[in-house]
């Protein structure tokens, strides 16, 4: 049996995630997901995510392919077996984690309407 562990913020999921997920699950026969706190999130991204970790959690969990889910941050210990991350999350490399398989996301979110609130929502942020 072989065990992979992905490592990702998974804010505001969207198809580049469920492509990540379902790569990593055909490489191995058990998948761990790392999700990122927003702590993490926010020292290596330079933002806090949009949706919080306890709801991230919980959306992951149900995710098809998805066996297990745990916490990850700066000081996580990841599971054995094979590490996978996302080639556009290579300029973020996990400090100390070696990962032996890079997945390139096969899509991205191209909702503009998402998009526009988002940046909408910044914008009133920095005026407040």
């Amino acid at each position: 049996m072989t065990v992979g562990y992905l490592a990702d913020s998974f804010d505001m999921i969207n198809v580049r995630d469920l492509d990540l997920v379902a790569q990593a699950r055909a490489l191995c026969s058990r998948l761990v997901v790392g999700v990122f706190t927003d702590e993490y999130t926010e020292q290596l991204f330079g933002r806090r995510p949009i949706v919080p970790f306890s709801e991230r959690l919980l959306i992951v969990r149900h995710l098809r392919g998805v066996d297990e889910v745990v916490e990850h941050n700066a000081d996580s210990a990841t599971v054995g077996g094979v590490h996978f991350l996302a080639a556009d999350r290579l300029d973020a490399a996990l400090p100390g984690k070696a990962y032996l398989q890079v997945l390139v996301p096969m899509r991205g979110t191209s909702s503009a309407v998402l998009r526009d609130a988002l940046s909408a929502e910044v914008d009133t942020e920095a005026v407040a």
